[in-house]
């Protein structure tokens, strides 16, 4: 049995911003609101983490 490792890409659907790299989780939600709070047209509610292997 292999384990797989997951990281997560920050995705806006509001402005179509992808994050270039692959984070771990905690660093991923971090990214999440910074861009939330440094693009006022931008909310939680646009972002989302989209899970990916590593």
């Amino acid at each position: 049995m292999r384990l797989v490792n997951w990281s997560y890409v920050v995705v806006c659907k509001n402005c179509g911003y992808i994050s270039a790299e692959k984070l771990p989780e905690k660093e991923a939600k971090v990214l999440m609101h910074d861009h939330s709070t440094t693009n006022p047209n931008c909310t939680i509610g646009h972002i989302s983490l989209m899970k990916v292997r590593t």
